[in-house]
């Protein structure tokens, strides 16, 4: 089922790839919480969301939505992902205790 542009499986956001991280992940990483930036079309524009919430804003570009993600998450204290393909994503930041997982 696709929502505001984000495709969701058992009420979480689906996500994509691209990242320093070399095997991407599923969406089934992705906690409650954690900050989500996705590039849903063909155009240059990036959405962010709080998974499970439709996104709260649009970043110009990759690498602003890449920046404003990892900065949001960083004030949150939990992960931030991206993805380029609505299923897969790549982990962009991490501040979540090992605990919390």
């Amino acid at each position: 089922m696709v929502l505001n542009g984000i495709a969701r499986i058992g009420g979480l956001p689906q996500t994509g790839t691209m990242s320093t991280e070399k095997d991407p992940g599923s969406l089934a990483s992705v906690q409650s919480g954690d900050v989500l930036v996705s590039h849903p079309t063909a155009v240059r524009e990036h959405q962010i969301s709080i998974v499970p919430n439709p996104p709260h804003a649009v970043a110009p570009n990759h690498d602003a939505a890449v920046s404003d993600g990892r900065s949001e998450a960083d004030a949150k204290g939990v992960d931030a992902w991206l993805t380029e393909d609505q299923t897969h994503v790549v982990k962009i930041a991490t501040h979540r205790d090992l605990g919390e997982e």
